[in-house]
């Protein structure tokens, strides 16, 4: 028995209906998004989450620092396929600590996510949404307004409530930014390369909470998230994936994900397969014509 994950970085702008046919045709049973569905503005990051309101598969999405528009209005778009009155229900839900499977695409944030199979038993936990990285929250006064988040440590406490919230042993965290711990070097999988000795610019929130979930006894199987982009400043290249401490670390921000292959454009997302004994993770380039 497995379950298959598909997951896509930082879009950009970079997704579109050959996107959507692709995808739904690998018949994942879950897509998670680490989130910039835009442009920077908010006009393109609704425009994106129309779009991605069309695939068929199941999908959590994670909004990124580009995607500072009114929540409401991006559950709304995520959610175009499902009539008014479902997507006012999903709006007044976007900050649930405990919600059910996903049905097409759907925000998330600071929310649980449970998935049963069997011999599969995982809870998806959903981080902080919005994150720039760094030892700071960015955003303070949208994110109060939004999540009722006001510093760091409330969103630390948030996290730590979702870990001991959740009813399965197996978890995986869902962030735009990745957790503290991981290197300090401009081109490790989240340290800083646009700023002289920034070092690690990892969420200290996410990485309390991950520590947390060990603690008390939970494995945690994957930790996903982007915004930093695998080609750095000067040109080097950070790892997509790192195991550490039992846990498999996902970086899929390709930016551009949609580039020019040798026979078409070539669209970049990771697939992931869990299964009782463990989890693999793969590279996935699809070319179109």
């Amino acid at each position: 028995m497995e379950f298959r994950i598909g997951i896509v970085g930082d879009l950009h702008t970079y997704w579109d209906e050959i996107d959507n046919a692709q995808i739904d045709e690998h018949a994942y049973e879950l897509l998670l998004f680490t989130g910039d569905l835009g442009g920077g503005t908010p006009e393109s990051c609704l425009r994106v989450a129309q779009a991605l309101s069309r695939l068929k598969s199941p999908s959590l999405v994670m909004p990124g620092n580009n995607d500072m528009v009114d929540i409401e209005k991006l559950a709304t778009e995520l959610r175009y396929r499902r009539g008014i009155q479902r997507l006012m229900a999903l709006r007044r839900s976007s900050r649930d600590t405990e919600s059910e499977e996903p049905e097409g695409a759907r925000l998330c944030g600071y929310s649980n996510h449970r998935f049963k199979r069997s011999g599969i038993d995982f809870t998806v936990i959903a981080g902080r949404p919005h994150s720039m990285g760094g030892p700071e929250l960015a955003f303070p006064e949208y994110m109060q307004e939004s999540w009722g988040i006001d510093g760091l440590k409330a969103s630390r406490d948030r996290l730590i409530a979702l870990v001991e919230a959740s009813e399965t042993e197996q978890l995986i965290f869902l962030s735009h930014n990745g957790p503290t711990g991981l290197g300090d070097k401009p081109n490790d999988i989240w340290g800083c390369d646009f700023q002289a000795g920034a070092g690690d610019w990892g969420d200290p929130d996410l990485g309390d909470a991950i520590a947390y979930a060990r603690d008390l006894g939970k494995q945690v199987l994957a930790v996903i998230a982007g915004h930093m982009h695998h080609r750095t400043r000067d040109g080097s290249e950070r790892p997509w994936r790192v195991n550490a401490d039992d846990t498999v670390y996902v970086n899929p921000a390709r930016v551009p994900r949609i580039f020019s292959g040798e026979d078409g454009p070539a669209r970049h997302h990771v697939a992931m397969t869990v299964r009782p004994a463990g989890l693999a993770v793969e590279e996935m380039i699809l070319t179109s014509p």
